[in-house]
């Protein structure tokens, strides 16, 4: 009929994790079931009682509801939560497939006007050099009145925009430095990082400083193996916590000490699958020589239209270091 009938409800997913604490993991979310509408506040309420009266009370870190699931599994969960919401809930109703689109550049609203998405990288909205879009910000706000939506990969979405002043919008911003999404490398486009060092407490090293050098380093090894149309979901954290969600990545770098790094391989490309650690520590001058093999197990090993997380998720970390070990550099480039 076109009208909302209710929610799929997922539980138990949750990015933070501590350094050499096992029993702290990254969890992807568990599938519970379909809610009706006029029921979701009920059941939302009765997920937030169970946590409340059964979750652990004895160790903070692992004072989390993903560990509640983890523990019980989602079909004890889901009785439990029944247990205070009164009824059964509903099996999942199936639906369309996941397709991860992050809406940057020009699209139709459906309404008439049109919305735009702008591409910030790793969140930081500033002046620098030729590059400003604190101030294109501005201008837009002043001259068109835009609307803006803060995306969840840390950029901007432009809401509300009549067609007739698509031309001037982008005029403004090519006059401030900013370039259209075309001209936006797919690693960056994709990439997320934490701030880190200096803003951030908890930082065991940088992040948002120094991922747009990992951006570039990483595409120079791609053409250097003459995988230029490879796009890969990279992230990176200045320590465990996860805030830029890199246990989902296919690639992710998670500080663990000055300019040091975790290297997390085999997330999803449409962020359904947590990632597994492959590397402990990773000098921050390693990344070609540990990357580089991983790429050319990929170059020999992948099936047809494979992603490359889906690749290292498929072969597992074992089948990658024992590839790792005996590769000899630049022996592999993709035909």
């Amino acid at each position: 009929t076109g009208e909302l009938q209710g929610f799929n409800v997922m539980v138990g997913g949750g990015m933070g994790r501590t350094h050499n604490k096992e029993d702290t993991f990254a969890r992807a979310a568990d599938h519970m079931g379909f809610v009706p509408k006029e029921d979701i506040m009920e059941v939302l309420k009765a997920i937030v009682a169970a946590q409340r009266d059964h979750g652990n009370r004895d160790v903070r870190a692992n004072a989390r509801m993903k560990y509640l699931v983890h523990t019980l599994g989602i079909d004890k969960f889901t009785k439990l939560v029944e247990s205070y919401y009164g009824k059964e809930i509903a099996p999942w109703r199936p639906i369309a497939e996941w397709k991860y689109n992050d809406w940057m550049g020009w699209w139709e609203q459906g309404d008439g006007k049109l919305f735009y998405g702008q591409h910030v990288d790793n969140g930081r909205v500033k002046d620098e050099g030729n590059f400003r879009l604190k101030s294109a910000l501005r201008a837009l706000v002043d001259k068109y009145n835009v609307h803006s939506i803060l995306s969840p990969t840390q950029s901007i979405i432009f809401r509300d925009i009549d067609p007739k002043d698509k031309e001037g919008i982008v005029s403004v911003l090519r006059e401030h430095g900013v370039v259209p999404i075309e001209e936006v490398d797919p690693l960056a486009r994709l990439a997320m990082a934490c701030p880190a060092l200096p803003l951030c407490g908890l930082a065991q090293t940088e992040a948002e400083r120094i991922m747009p050098s990992y951006v570039e380093r990483v595409r120079a090894l791609l053409n250097k193996m003459n995988l230029p149309g490879e796009e890969i979901l990279m992230r990176m954290t200045g320590c465990p916590n996860g805030c830029a969600r890199p246990y989902m990545a296919e690639l992710a770098f998670v500080g663990d000490g000055a300019k040091s790094y975790q290297l997390w391989l085999g997330g999803s490309p449409v962020l359904t699958r947590t990632a597994y650690p492959f590397m402990a520590k990773m000098d921050v001058n390693a990344l070609e020589e540990t990357v580089e093999p991983i790429l050319a197990m990929f170059i020999q090993q992948r099936q047809e239209f494979e992603a490359f997380g889906d690749f290292c998720h498929r072969v597992g970390a074992e089948a990658i270091e024992a590839y790792s070990a005996s590769y000899v550099p630049g022996s592999v480039v993709a035909a």
